[in-house]
């Protein structure tokens, strides 16, 4: 796995799906919902969706865990504790703070192997 092309996507998925949305959110654009996170996004999902799609081909046969689909499916958390390389992302991390315009937000990724974490990657951009 290539530490430099795990941080290109982050950052090339962050301009496209979170940056681009930065201050110019729609009201449709923001779903509010029951639970600990109840702001989500449409930027929350896009991102989330494109990462999951360009990690697993960055590692092949790897997993993903984001932060969306394990709010719809929390069975997908039993994945952290088999074999196969697991990606956890979360797309906007601090979602309120991006919905407000405050630029202190990130988006995270981490890889599990063998139920332990290998790395990590915290990308600010608005702060980039």
């Amino acid at each position: 796995m290539d530490d430099v092309a795990v941080g290109e996507t982050i950052r090339a998925v962050a301009a496209e799906e979170v940056m681009s949305r930065f201050r110019r959110l729609a009201a449709e654009d923001i779903v509010d919902r029951a639970g600990p996170q109840p702001l989500v996004t449409t930027a929350d999902r896009r991102a989330e969706e494109r990462l999951t799609e360009a990690l697993t081909v960055l590692l092949p046969d790897s997993l993903v865990v984001g932060e969306q689909a394990a709010h719809s499916d929390p069975a997908l958390l039993d994945r952290l504790h088999g074999r196969t390389p697991v990606w956890i992302v979360d797309p906007v991390d601090g979602t309120a703070d991006f919905v407000r315009g405050d630029p202190h937000f990130a988006t995270l990724v981490a890889l599990v192997e063998d139920g332990q974490p290998s790395a990590s990657w915290t990308y600010a951009p608005a702060l980039a």
